[in-house]
């Protein structure tokens, strides 16, 4: 699993609350989610739509394994700062080429400390002329010395889905020296995974780019996410030059840090849930949730989370978390133009069930999610569950390329184009037309100016061929000086245990709150009420509450809306929760010989009149009694996140690491 923990990350300043989501970004891009689009905010700047993480405009350097210089000098160089992040260099004598890009330069020895650093070379104009993205940079003129680097050139590619690779993915290796970080077997290890790998000089086009490194066969190859690879006719093979980057290894632009930079913001995409249609056909056996299925002629694979049949209507659907992609005509390889089967392996491994799946479409709804700062403690936040194919005009990542976008205004910002399907506001106000209008502060309003660490937790979101992607993320933020010990946070969390027909098992807490049912779409709810965020009794499950934002009926044809939720623990026969009865005798497991505290599942449900749901069961975050914050669990796989009676307990953290709040 290739879980991200970025834990013990101290801000600029104290009162910086907008670092916190700028780490979380990079978390999840090491994890595994998707850059689609960003804009930074600078003056007559420019966004950026490609979905390539070499113009992404959120992180600076992050370069890895730069061992191969590929040229080096001490000269006059000519800085112009540019107005979209970048500057432009300009030597005297040199031979840049269009393989210049994705590569890194160091810098030192300008007048300008800013001018100096590792940075990623965006643009090529010509053998004396780059750009390189530094929003930091200052115009001068002054003799420096500079290098540019990249992992090396000796690299091979082999076609996608041949050999040991996985359909949708090809191997690239390197002749010499070991660049690649095997995981380990220890808690939270993923090497290289999530790393970002450039390729250039292949002469086939569709071997060069900017891919994501899903798996690390040996420490001279891996497995990258590219399926228009091939060997055949790859005459540069032996040769490929290639350059690393790893999103956590990078450093926040100065035009969003601290009190810098109003409007800069970031689009991501998450994890997919399919939709595969089965229309009157029921199952032979029954599919146990949570074990492995294939598609026989497609190849496609993936975890069954529901199965909602229809013998009479002709609407029956599975719910499938996808593994790897197959070979048929639809999403992630699905068959979609007539029958297949869908099975699981028999027992004693697997139920053995089966269906047949219909002519399509197959259906995935996938996830997206757009930041937008207004400044260092407001924001703006908004998330998305939506069909990539029918309802693909509204994605975040489609509407970026609207003209009403623009580096300073994030999709779904200009009046009246923020999208209805799959789609609510988590912090502020959508259509706002100016992020200032409308950003909500973040987290609570009292504690702005006392941040402390932070802790960033990325689920896995690559898919290989034991697991789904998962994408789930908790942003601990550490409140020291008002209320020592304590947490505030925000989540994005998979529900286990959700409803059979459930293509959007993922509910977001913002860290705000509103009366009961009270809550918009499009407008953020208040702000809580207490610096101690992660706690069962003051705030999840609280009567008064509904924090949990969230979708019911995502996809049907009627009761597609918008939910807010509760949180929800057992209750003893008096109505008092169970993990608050006495918190000066905390419950613990009686047939142990530890004194281990009882772990509760804490659920999500709505019991409003009309709509009434259970969501699941929240993946990575329980409830228990007793304990105190920064407490780990099973050998520091879980960390306690709360303090109280009913504190919770957040996962997964890496096994190793002593957090601190202060």
């Amino acid at each position: 699993m290739s879980h991200v923990i970025v834990p013990n990350q101290s801000a600029p300043t104290v009162s910086d609350g907008f670092f916190g989501i700028w780490k979380l970004t990079r978390a999840l891009l090491a994890a595994g989610w998707k850059y689609k689009a960003s804009g930074d905010a600078t003056a007559a700047g420019t966004k950026d739509t490609t979905g390539s993480f070499i113009n992404e405009k959120w992180g600076i350097g992050g370069g890895v394994n730069l061992t191969s210089t590929v040229q080096s000098a001490t000269g006059s160089v000519v800085f112009t700062a540019a107005t979209d992040g970048t500057v432009t260099l300009t030597f005297t004598g040199t031979a840049f080429t269009a393989l210049s890009v994705g590569r890194m330069l160091t810098v030192s020895g300008a007048v300008n400390a800013v001018n100096n650093g590792t940075f990623r070379i965006t643009t090529f104009t010509s053998g004396t002329s780059i750009k390189i993205f530094n929003s930091t940079a200052t115009t001068e003129t002054t003799s420096v010395t500079w290098a540019e680097k990249q992992g090396g050139s000796n690299g091979t590619i082999s076609t996608a889905g041949t050999g040991a690779a996985t359909v949708g993915r090809a191997i690239f290796a390197v002749s010499s020296g070991t660049p690649f970080v095997v995981p380990t077997t220890a808690p939270m290890s993923r090497g290289s995974v999530g790393d970002r790998l450039t390729i250039a000089n292949g002469a086939i086009g569709a071997n060069n780019g900017h891919f994501v490194i899903t798996r690390v066969i040996t420490s001279t190859s891996v497995e990258i996410e590219n399926s228009a690879a091939t060997s055949s006719g790859e005459t540069n093979n032996g040769s490929l030059h290639w350059t690393q980057v790893s999103p956590t290894a990078q450093t926040e632009p100065n035009g969003i840090t601290g009190t810098n930079g109003t409007g800069p913001w970031i689009c991501l995409q998450g994890p997919s849930i399919m939709k595969i249609p089965i229309g009157t056909n029921v199952t032979t056996g029954t599919f146990l949730r949570g074990e492995k299925v294939t598609q026989t002629t497609s190849g496609a694979t993936g975890t069954i989370i529901g199965v909602l049949t229809d013998a009479s209507g002709g609407l029956g659907y599975l719910v499938v978390e996808p593994r790897l992609n197959g070979t048929g005509g639809g999403p992630r390889g699905w068959t979609s133009a007539g029958t297949d089967t869908v099975s699981a392996v028999a027992a004693p491994v697997g139920s053995g069930a089966t269906v047949t799946s219909t002519a399509g479409p197959p259906v995935e709804y996938v996830r997206e999610m757009v930041w937008w700062k207004s400044t260092q403690a407001a924001a703006h936040c908004w998330y998305q569950c939506v069909d990539q194919a029918g309802e693909s005009a509204s994605r975040f990542s489609v509407l970026a390329t609207a003209g009403g976008v623009t580096n300073a205004i994030a999709p779904g910002g200009p009046a009246a184009t923020f999208p209805t399907p799959g789609s609510f506001v988590v912090w502020g106000t959508a259509n706002s037309g100016a992020v200032g209008t409308g950003a909500s502060n973040l987290y609570n309003n009292n504690y702005t100016a006392n941040y402390g660490f932070v802790h960033a937790i990325a689920a896995t979101c690559i898919e290989n061929s034991t697991e789904g992607a998962d994408g789930s993320f908790i942003l601990m933020h550490g409140s020291p000086v008002t209320s020592p010990g304590t947490y505030i946070g925000a989540m994005l969390q998979r529900c286990d245990n959700s409803e059979d027909g459930d293509v959007d098992p993922y509910v977001i807490h913002p860290g705000t709150a509103a009366a009961n049912y009270n809550s918009s779409r499009t407008t953020a709810d208040t702000t809580a009420t207490t610096a101690d965020w992660f706690r069962a009794d003051t705030y999840f499950a609280v009567g008064s509450y509904t924090p949990i934002r969230g979708w019911r009926r995502r996809g049907f044809a009627t009761g597609d809306a918008f939910q807010t939720f509760q949180g929800a623990v057992t209750a003893s026969l008096n109505t008092t929760s169970v993990a608050l009865q006495n918190v000066a005798s905390p419950c613990r497991i009686a047939n142990s010989f530890q004194t281990n505290f009882i772990r509760e599942p804490l659920w999500v449900v709505s019991a409003q009149l009309g709509q009434k749901m259970r969501k699941g069961s929240l993946r990575w975050m329980f409830v228990t009694e007793g304990g105190v914050t920064n407490q780990t669990y099973a050998t520091a796989a879980w960390i306690q996140a709360g303090t109280g009676s009913a504190p919770l307990v957040v996962g997964p953290w890496d096994g190793q690491t002593v957090a601190t709040n202060a």
